[in-house]
């Protein structure tokens, strides 16, 4: 049974959360981040219909405070320890919180070990996601690494417990659910959608992106948000890059989230990109970054939601994604973005690069409508469905 923010099937209602008692588990609570954020609005929500959160973590970097939350602080692993041997800590030291802190209504973890659990959230693909999505060498060391590399399979391990163990499976995305259900050959075990909210943390409604007053001889510039490069799909965009200068096109990339490395340098000057590529590494000021670009563009070979769009969609950039990405299934091709459908083709993405260059009503028509979109994506409905996934839990024991 699955279950999106929009759509609930029969019988699947959200539970009064009023007097539950929650656990909330994350190695990190704070309002920064992606998994982070994304935890922290679903306890703030939680907390506001009178649920009563726990939240088991290793630190806790928020400032938030309520008479219903309490947060429990677990000791961190040995520096030493390898990524493996850090997960079995995990599950063991959080387990025992989780444990000595209760009794708990719902033990809900985001993504992070521990056992037994109620309601698992899934931040991340399997291990297994670029054998599907990859080019054919990267298929092929990622399915060396999962075969040979223990900190694949601890991770395989974790994911396997979680997505088997819960009672109810609540993902960010329809793809990272598909790739979890065939993964685990799940059946029929109940699940629900809820995406991100769009009122990000730090954001605010800038209304009208001064991009869009674009004038005549200034560079159209797209925007890159991110700290990966293969798996973000930057390498596909810098090659989209260089094929738009070779056609002559006038066209700018800002890199937010990295900073230029010495590889980073020789790659731009074997493509003969160093004026039209900036690396901005990174920024506290997006705002002005936003204001900078036309468009913000996520060409990822793996990405279970993808919040950068949205957060570029709330100024009015127009967003180009890969068809693989998670965020990609709340926009429509053509009406509030551009939709890559080979994530691996350069020539594609540029091609719709060129498109927003070459028509302006179009960029214009797609800012407008990316925005509208972007307000529809409430943290509201993510802990709808939050409470949605509480109520499958809960039915799962009678």
């Amino acid at each position: 049974m699955h279950t999106t923010n929009d759509t609930k099937p029969s019988g699947a209602k959200a539970i009064d959360p009023a007097g539950l008692r929650v656990c909330m588990v994350a190695r990190l609570f704070s309002p920064s981040g992606g998994l982070e954020l994304y935890c922290h609005k679903v306890v703030e929500g939680l907390l506001e219909r009178g649920a009563l959160v726990t939240v088991v973590c290793e630190q806790n970097q928020s400032n938030l405070a309520h008479p219903n939350l309490k947060v429990h602080c677990f000791a961190p692993p040995g520096k030493n320890l390898s990524k493996a041997e850090k997960l079995k800590y995990y599950l063991e030291v959080t387990s025992n919180a989780v444990k000595e802190s209760g009794p708990y209504d719902i033990v809900h973890s985001q993504h992070h070990p521990v056992n037994p659990v109620d309601v698992a959230t899934f931040h991340n693909h399997t291990v297994f996601r670029l054998s599907q999505v990859g080019k054919p060498w990267e298929r092929l060391l990622n399915n060396a690494k999962v075969t040979f590399t223990r900190a694949y399979q601890a991770r395989n391990e974790v994911d396997k417990q979680l997505s088997t163990g819960a009672k109810c499976l609540n993902f960010t995305s329809k793809t990272t659910r598909d790739d979890f259900y065939k993964t685990f050959s799940l059946g029929s075990k109940p699940s629900v959608i809820s995406y991100p909210g769009a009122s990000l943390a730090g954001s605010s409604d800038a209304g009208t992106n001064s991009r869009q007053t674009r004038k005549d001889g200034e560079p159209f510039t797209v925007l890159f948000v991110g700290k990966g490069f293969r798996k973000k799909g930057l390498d596909v965009l810098l090659d989209a890059m260089q094929t738009l200068k070779s056609e002559g096109k006038k066209c700018r990339l800002l890199i937010a989230g990295l900073s230029k490395k010495p590889a980073d340098k020789f790659r731009l000057a074997r493509l003969g990109l160093e004026s039209e590529v900036e690396y901005l590494g990174f920024r506290h000021d997006m705002e002005n970054v936003y204001r900078q670009a036309d468009s913000i563009v996520l060409p990822s070979r793996i990405e279970p939601f993808g919040m950068s769009p949205v957060q570029g969609m709330l100024r009015g950039l127009v967003p180009i994604v890969s068809a693989v990405s998670g965020v990609s299934e709340i926009l429509t091709e053509n009406q509030d973005a551009l939709i890559l459908k080979n994530h691996l083709d350069h020539r594609e993405l540029a091609g719709l690069i060129a498109r927003l260059m070459n028509d302006r009503e179009l960029t214009s028509r797609l800012s407008a409508a990316a925005m509208t979109t972007a307000k529809e994506i409430t943290w509201e409905k993510a802990v709808e469905s939050t409470l949605v996934a509480y109520g499958q839990a809960i039915g799962e024991r009678k």
